[in-house]
């Protein structure tokens, strides 16, 4: 915008609103996962001698959900992405679009159905619960080892419990100590700018306010290595999508 049409903008009275409109964009992009073989999803072979087998295998063989990948596209689902300052060791709370102010909903829901974690991944931002629902006919438990949100506590069938979390640099990972298969993991943020991938690896994240920013990824492993915990450089532009393409994710060594 030119400084003699910004300052007719500004007399009209219409300036302050274009300003206002032109200081957010949104992000997107896809996960997609890079080494040529894709991962194997396993079968729990210790459920076949659980207590509870009968329920558990009801469906079927329960599977690890970790590094989920579409074998149609690659896209890899349950990453969690979301955006830090451009000093990656800046504290300063990023900007919240007047639209994301609060959360649309007070609970993140996690349910425990058949001897697993759904979903497998979730964002929840401060100021919301995390909800876990057990759904199914036996006992469980969530039990996180977090130093800032640490809780181990039962979940009778069809009963629930609910946990107000603290904002941590990664993701965490709950788990069911009673079906020690079961784990899941939560991304905490003081900000709206998040998202988990799709079953094709898409996110999108919108309302981000427009500039220089980090996006950080995580699915049992940074994107990018390890060098992806301070994340990778984007520019949001005002007003407009800024489309990452595909971001190549390679499991952290074994």
């Amino acid at each position: 915008m030119s400084r003699v049409l910004a300052a007719v903008l500004t007399i009209l009275g219409l300036g302050s609103a274009l300003h206002a409109q032109e200081s957010w964009g949104d992000i997107k992009g896809r996960v997609v996962w890079e080494p040529k073989a894709l991962p194997e999803r396993p079968a729990f072979e210790q459920v076949k001698v659980h207590a509870d087998k009968n329920h558990c295998l009801k469906d079927g063989s329960v599977r690890d959900d970790n590094w989920t990948v579409n074998a149609n596209n690659r896209g890899l689902r349950w990453t969690i992405v979301w955006l830090i300052n451009d000093d990656p060791k800046s504290k300063k709370p990023l900007s919240i679009h007047p639209s994301l102010a609060k959360p649309d909903k007070e609970e993140v829901e996690i349910y425990q159905p058949v001897c697993a974690f759904v979903p497998h991944a979730v964002g929840v931002r401060v100021g919301q619960r995390l909800v876990a629902k057990n759904s199914s006919p036996v006992l469980h438990n969530v039990m996180s080892l977090s130093l800032k949100n640490p809780f181990n506590v039962g979940v009778a069938a069809g009963a629930s419990r609910s946990f107000e979390l603290a904002t941590q640099p990664m993701p965490m990972r709950i788990q069911c100590s009673i079906h020690g298969w079961m784990y899941a993991y939560v991304g905490i943020f003081e900000h709206p700018y998040f998202a988990v991938t799709d079953a094709d690896g898409n996110f999108q994240i919108k309302n981000a306010p427009a500039g220089k920013y980090r996006l950080v990824g995580h699915n049992d492993g940074w994107l990018g290595g390890a060098e992806g915990r301070y994340g990778q450089p984007v520019v949001i532009p005002a007003g407009k999508t800024l489309d990452m393409g595909d971001l190549a994710f390679s499991p952290p060594p074994r």
